[in-house]
């Protein structure tokens, strides 16, 4: 008779031992589970926006200009803005500047609360040829947080797919740190 009795009180006291582990059951399970997913890892991240212009109309009279404006947010996890420029004017040599008539690039790079007798964080304006640099927009201490606004202004000439055709390039990198968590895709 004990036989009978043995095995549903053992089937019974499984079942409320295995149901009553509630939360701490759960707490376990999560604890083991992070245990095997990893460290995050802190990464680098790097978004790249670029213009670039070729001119291609050879007229004086009606010279092909550019006007653009663009925006990019920038946030606490920022750590770098770098801005490369290049600039070709053909034969600026031997023109030079000459106000309403040359060929020019005019950009700036504007932080989120600039007013209008504040500086922009970085410019260029040149009628002249300006060779490949990189500028670093220091932080003081960190980026001001918000909208940053990149104003191109453009006037050139030149003939299309040949090397007679000025042309200006402006690529703002910036790099940003972040915590990345092992099996995901996502940068946060």
């Amino acid at each position: 008779m004990k036989k009978s009795w043995s095995l549903p009180i053992l089937m019974v006291m499984i079942f409320l031992l295995s149901s009553t582990s509630g939360c701490l059951g759960l707490l376990q399970a999560r604890e083991t589970i992070e245990s095997l997913r990893g460290e995050p890892e802190t990464k680098s991240e790097s978004i790249k926006i670029t213009h670039f212009k070729a001119f291609s109309t050879l007229n004086p009279e009606d010279w092909e200009s550019y006007e653009n404006v663009s925006t990019f947010e920038i946030d606490e996890t920022v750590s770098e803005i770098l801005v490369f420029r290049k600039v070709t004017v053909q034969g600026s040599e031997f023109i030079g500047c000459l106000e309403n008539f040359t060929r020019y690039v005019r950009a700036e790079l504007w932080a989120p609360n600039a007013g209008p007798n504040d500086q922009p964080a970085w410019s260029i304006d040149v009628c002249e040829d300006l060779g490949a640099a990189t500028a670093n927009i220091a932080p003081t201490p960190t980026f001001e947080t918000g909208t940053w606004r990149l104003e191109i202004s453009a006037r050139g000439a030149g003939i299309e797919n040949s090397a007679a055709q000025d042309s200006f390039r402006i690529e703002i990198t910036i790099k940003r740190t972040c915590i990345q968590y092992p099996l995901e895709d996502a940068c946060i």
